[in-house]
């Protein structure tokens, strides 16, 4: 065997065995070269609602209508705020019907005759319901029991000291696998129904929570943190927030910098140095390599 032949074949070994080393130590993308990503289902505004008082809960509910179902009359005692996730949803006010689909709302005032159906025979439709209560009433809305009818999950929170007049937001997201927000505080009074996977929310001062479907939770206000997808396949939430009419939401957080080890680099951050020494090792041995057969050649 020529030394053309001997030295060409060596460094293609040397060179594969760099390209899996670094492959082994750089983070992966998806398939496809994007990010994971968040996508909105729902963001429905009721702006100027009077509130019941200075203190009162926020009861919210996931109701899902099968094909076909109807509930029965309900007697509205307090205003409803009402919002469709998934389908298409007919309600009734007093006899004067609407369909309304799928990240689509709509408010029932106090006092009114209300009625919601499924007229679909395929699809069932999912409705994302509020309303705004004394600390202790209830309100049959969130307790339909008619045939086809199913409640998902019910959620309430009580909110003090809140202004006279709120903008009530219902919103729903659905996050990739993988997917994990900007850092950011949660300004306003709001509260949460996790519908799939596993969410989790994840502060800045170390606390970590983590969601299942159908359970409620709060990403505290005035805590700086981010929420993330917490499973392998992907999460959804709906939630409400009470918010003071012209105030954000939210508020982006810039996290503090790292403390300095002398490393220079984050515990998590992807080891791109050692890639780099790895790479450098092994085309040094290319290079010894090399030369040995050189000379073992010459020396032949």
């Amino acid at each position: 065997m020529t030394m053309q032949r001997i030295i060409p074949s060596t460094r293609r070994l040397l060179m594969v065995m760099a390209l899996a080393l670094l492959a082994s130590v750089l983070p992966l993308t998806s398939a496809v070269g994007q990010a994971p990503t968040a996508r909105s289902l729902l963001n429905v505004p009721f702006k100027g609602v009077a509130t019941p008082g200075p203190t009162f809960d926020l009861v919210q509910s996931v109701v899902d209508f099968g094909p076909g179902a109807t509930s029965h009359v309900i007697t509205t005692g307090t205003a409803h705020y009402l919002s469709v996730l998934d389908g298409d949803l007919t309600v009734s006010v007093d006899g004067k019907a609407e369909v309304v689909g799928a990240g689509k709302g709509m408010s029932v005032p106090a006092g009114t005759k209300l009625i919601l159906s499924n007229a679909g025979t395929a699809q069932t439709a999912r409705l994302f319901a509020a309303t705004l209560l004394s600390v202790g009433a209830v309100t049959d809305v969130h307790f339909l029991s008619a045939p086809g009818i199913k409640v998902f999950a019910t959620a309430r929170r009580t909110m003090f000291n809140a202004p006279a007049v709120v903008d009530i937001t219902q919103m729903a997201a659905v996050y990739d696998a993988g997917y994990r927000t900007a850092n950011h505080v949660m300004n306003e009074f709001h509260l949460m129904i996790h519908l799939a996977g596993q969410t989790g929310y994840a502060y800045l001062d170390g606390g970590v929570e983590s969601y299942a479907a159908g359970t409620q939770g709060v990403m505290y206000e005035a805590r700086a943190g981010w929420m993330r997808n917490d499973g392998q396949s992907t999460s959804s939430m709906a939630w409400t927030w009470v918010g003071t009419p012209g105030k954000p939401l939210t508020t982006a957080v810039v996290a503090p910098a790292p403390p300095n080890t002398g490393t220079g680099q984050a515990k998590d951050a992807p080891t791109y140095a050692a890639a780099t020494g790895l790479i450098l090792t092994v085309l040094g041995l290319s290079a010894f390599a090399a030369t040995r057969t050189r000379r073992a050649h010459l020396t032949d």
